[in-house]
């Protein structure tokens, strides 16, 4: 009778687990709360990185019109980097008054973009519309004659250093480093504010704003731009539309449920997949340079758009790369994009290629 008692007590246990388990199966749909298919939550607002992505925006379009031999403003250009003097054509972004896109910088990198914008706009002076070539900024076409783009006297465009540069040194940074860090995750995450959530909650959608994606992505990629656009530039190999935004979506959910082990879970899946997106895109553009070698327009933009991703790779706390690492392979691109050789070239993408495991698509990105 003993033993069959035992044996009644062991089934009921093997039972009551099965069930616990066909009621959550696992992946995604074993945690006892609910996870949406969209970033669709109560109390969501990022407002702030839309106004940001929409500065730089603006930024771009006036810096753009170098390409046609317009000379530019520096004074504009910092006023807009700062939001300061009602800088912007749309009139909202000037009413903005706490949002920026210069505060939100790497401290140590804001100089060097002043100075980007500084030299910018003393060269597009110094052309006054005139053509550019090697030791004389200006406009120059490509073979085709189908694309414009203003070079400084070592070939570099810095239309493309200041606006994907930004995309680094500042969204980049803000959305895996600093609103994913302890110092923005380490806090309150019981009282509700109406249209923001917790704080906790409130720092996770601000990293969210920073991708720069509709809350339905990548089933719908309309409006996607700055890294979003670039994620779904890169998500045929690399597979980082899903990643990133189930990670985001998954993360909402956890922090929302209390669920922080999860949390941080999805925080190490971004950071990951996100230096994934800046990497497989300089391998591109390297790849691009190297195509259109003989091509000084073609080549100088393309490797001034990798020197900006490269560079962003020195802003996530999970990085692959030191920053000493990273300056390496700037230096392996030299100081003049009229003058470098395809072996420089190739030896910025091996050590890429390399750190990130790009070896199989290395030559398709």
């Amino acid at each position: 009778m003993k033993n069959i008692k035992l044996l009644g007590l062991a089934l009921l246990t093997v039972f009551a687990f099965t069930a616990c388990d066909d009621d959550n199966p696992g992946g995604e749909n074993d945690k006892n709360y609910e996870i949406p298919t969209t970033y669709d939550f109560e109390n969501v607002s990022y407002s702030g990185q839309t106004q940001r992505l929409d500065m730089l925006d603006e930024l771009t379009v006036y810096m753009k019109t170098a390409n046609s031999g317009a000379v530019l403003d520096a004074q504009a250009m910092l006023n807009m980097y700062a939001n300061e003097n009602n800088a912007f054509q749309d009139a909202s972004l000037n009413e903005a008054d706490s949002k920026e896109l210069e505060n939100k910088t790497v401290e140590g990198d804001i100089s060097m973009f002043k100075s980007f914008i500084n030299n910018f706009a003393q060269a597009t002076i110094n052309a006054n519309g005139g053509a550019g070539s090697n030791g004389t900024a200006g406009v120059v076409t490509s073979n085709d004659g189908a694309k414009q783009y203003f070079f400084d006297a070592n070939g570099f465009e810095h239309i493309q250093l200041i606006e994907k540069g930004l995309m680094g040194s500042c969204f980049y940074f803000q959305g895996t480093s600093i609103y994913l860090g302890s110092g923005k995750m380490d806090v309150d995450n019981e009282t509700i504010e109406m249209g923001k959530g917790t704080a906790m909650e409130h720092h996770w959608d601000e990293a969210f704003g920073y991708l720069g994606v509709p809350t339905d992505f990548p089933s719908n990629t309309d409006g996607a731009r700055f890294w979003g656009k670039y994620t779904n530039g890169r998500d045929a190999l690399l597979g980082t539309n899903d990643a990133l935004m189930t990670a985001f979506i998954n993360g909402r959910a956890a922090i929302s449920n209390k669920d922080l082990d999860t949390r941080d879970e999805q925080i190490e899946i971004i950071r990951n997949e996100w230096e994934k997106v800046s990497a497989a895109t300089a391998v591109h553009y390297l790849n691009e340079a190297n195509a259109n070698f003989a091509d000084d327009a073609i080549r100088n933009h393309t490797l001034s758009e990798a020197w900006a991703f490269i560079h962003a790779l020195k802003y996530n706390t999970n990085k692959k790369l030191t920053n000493a690492e990273v300056e390496t392979i700037l230096q392996q691109l030299g100081e003049n994009f009229y003058e470098i050789t395809p072996d420089n070239i190739n030896a910025a993408k091996t050590i890429l290629v390399s750190a990130y495991g790009f070896e199989d698509i290395q030559d398709q990105l």
